[in-house]
């Protein structure tokens, strides 16, 4: 796939969709697998911003029982369900373990009436998964040995048990996103990255399309539709007030904050850690809600810290004191970890809708739900829609209703879609442990046996692409510096991936830097091999390795320390 702006300027589209996110991304498949004329523009890099910086979870629903709310949880299985089946390389079960505390409502017996319920809610959690190692089982008590022995540090007097349920885990969330992206492309659409819409054209009080500012080399377009799909997630709000919304097209939404420790915490599970902060919206609850640790690359991902967000999300950054804060947090959870600034890698935070919260007690309702909006009916605005998910588990529902949507303001009737059981491009393969048996022979001497996993958990069944850039030369599939990110994976994001930035690489196409700094070796071989491809002289290089080396924590003793200590996510 080659970055085509001039294609989107051509012709008028059914739709067009702002947004490279993982809701954008979702229903440009969507729309352009049901026959629409379809094109996509997003301001920064796909998948760069909220959907990149979370926890790396698909929820269960398990959360919502506390609502009361049936639907949702529904929902949230049903959509595992999906995400396990079309792209089943980039989403993995992940058991979560609860501790359980002396026989109130946070003992074994509440926690085992509760996945008594979940279990009967989600009785189809497996439906249409063949690989058996997709499959999700029952959610189920374990005695105080057993999680004493998956978890030392939880020892406590009070501890009377556990229980264990399943979420899912999306290895490498940016690829997914890549993935609905390039099914798209396959099927039609014309995609773009560094696109960034900055008005719209009208026509009276109809959106006829957007007016595009091509970040990369400074021109501006007019691309046309007679449908405007705004998917831009937080950043949807701006965009609608640009549409004559005013002040109605604001978004109340929280900052949530996931942080990537060096140290391997947890192994192949993950654990709950109870807070002192509490889900206003919750009927029924255990108490204060839940941290979650997550294992994650040999590190751990900790999540979420939330607060009302009340700043310009174009400018969302991440401080010491916040991150510090949330170090605080964790601590009181369990003093034993004894966290320290030192102790983390990578800062993740994204901004999500919100129905409310208290700002004084960090008290966010997560009684969430995603935005679906017709902008003609609400606003007196024809042409368009806004959609944005709360979660990235429903974001391919969220998507389909938009289309469905999309159909009704075309005149026209929709076709089933069918985005739920159509693999994705990758995910042409029968089970997961029989892709990583057929990259290994492939590869045969050329790929380690962990590299060659690596390849099949993050391409599936493309990995061929990435043999394919492997040159016959005997070094050729060394990888940068001590990483274990090939050289081969950094020249195909170039040639096929639309990657432009280093960031585009060492974040999202590649996984470099998503468990942290890869050092300055590998940074640098990253950068000399685009700058190689991409024609970067000395100084665009130097730019390219200083915004990257800005989204890392500095450490005490690293070559970094004159950095920013304020993040730009």
């Amino acid at each position: 796939m080659q970055r085509d702006l001039p294609a989107l300027a051509g012709t008028e589209f059914d739709v067009v969709v702002i947004g490279g996110g993982i809701c954008g991304a979702a229903a440009a498949w969507d729309a352009a697998q049901r026959g629409l004329s379809t094109a996509l523009v997003e301001q920064g890099d796909f998948g760069a911003a909220t959907s990149a910086n979370s926890l790396k979870v698909v929820h269960s629903g398990i959360r919502y029982l506390q609502h009361l709310d049936v639907r949702r949880i529904r929902e949230s299985s049903r959509e595992r369900t999906a995400l396990l089946r079309i792209a089943p390389h980039l989403v993995h079960p992940l058991p979560v373990v609860v501790p359980a505390f002396g026989h109130n409502v946070r003992g074994p017996e509440a926690l085992a009436a509760a996945f008594l319920v979940f279990n009967s809610l989600t009785w189809d959690r497996n439906s249409g998964l063949l690989d058996p190692e997709r499959r999700i089982p029952s959610a189920h008590l374990i005695s105080r040995r057993q999680l004493l022995d998956w978890h030392p540090g939880a020892e406590s007097p009070q501890l009377t048990g556990g229980g264990v349920f399943w979420d899912g885990q999306l290895s490498n969330p940016p690829r997914l996103v890549w993935e609905f992206l390039r099914t798209a492309a396959r099927a039609g659409a014309v995609v773009a990255n560094y696109a960034e819409v900055i008005g719209f054209l009208r026509s009276g009080p109809r959106i006829s399309g957007v007016i595009v500012h091509d970040c990369l080399n400074d021109e501006r377009l007019e691309v046309r539709a007679r449908v405007v799909v705004n998917a831009a997630g937080p950043f949807a709000g701006q965009l609608n007030v640009r549409a004559g919304l005013g002040g109605r097209g604001r978004l109340p939404v929280s900052r949530d904050l996931a942080l990537v420790i060096r140290r391997p915490l947890v192994r192949n599970r993950a654990l709950a850690l109870q807070t002192k902060y509490r889900d206003p919206s919750a009927i029924l609850s255990r108490g204060p809600r839940h941290l979650f640790m997550v294992p994650w690359r040999g590190a751990t991902l900790i999540g979420v810290n939330s607060i009302i967000y009340q700043g310009d999300p174009y400018n969302l950054t991440s401080t010491d004191q916040e991150v510090q804060g949330f170090l605080d947090e964790i601590n009181a959870s369990d003093p034993s970890l004894r966290l320290t600034f030192d102790d983390v890698a990578l800062v993740h935070a994204g901004l999500l809708p919100i129905e409310g919260g208290n700002l004084a007690h960090g008290d966010i309702s997560f009684g969430k739900r995603p935005l679906l909006v017709d902008n003609a009916k609400e606003d007196g605005i024809e042409g368009l829609i806004t959609a944005v998910t709360n979660r990235y588990t429903v974001a391919r529902l969220v998507a389909e209703h938009a289309v469905d949507l999309a159909f009704r303001k075309l005149g026209k009737r929709a076709p089933h879609c069918r985005t739920a059981e159509t693999p994705l491009l990758g995910a042409n393969f029968g089970t997961v442990s029989g892709l990583v048996r057929d990259v290994i022979a492939a590869a045969g001497s050329r790929l380690t046996p962990e590299a060659a996993t690596r390849l099949a958990w993050n391409y599936g069944s493309s990995y061929g692409d990435i043999l394919q850039a492997i040159p016959p030369a005997p070094d050729s599939a060394k990888t940068l510096g001590t990483s274990e990110t090939l050289k081969a994976e950094v020249v195909h994001a170039v040639r096929e991936e639309m990657a432009v930035k280093l960031a585009d690489c060492v974040f999202r196409r590649t996984e470099l830097g998503t468990a942290g700094d890869p050092g300055r070796e590998a940074l640098e071989a990253c950068a000399g091999l685009m700058g190689s491809m991409l024609s970067w002289n000395a100084g665009r290089i130097a730019a390219e390795l200083s915004e990257v080396q800005a989204r890392f924590p500095c450490r005490a003793g690293t070559d970094f320390e004159a950095q920013t200590k304020t993040r730009r996510l």
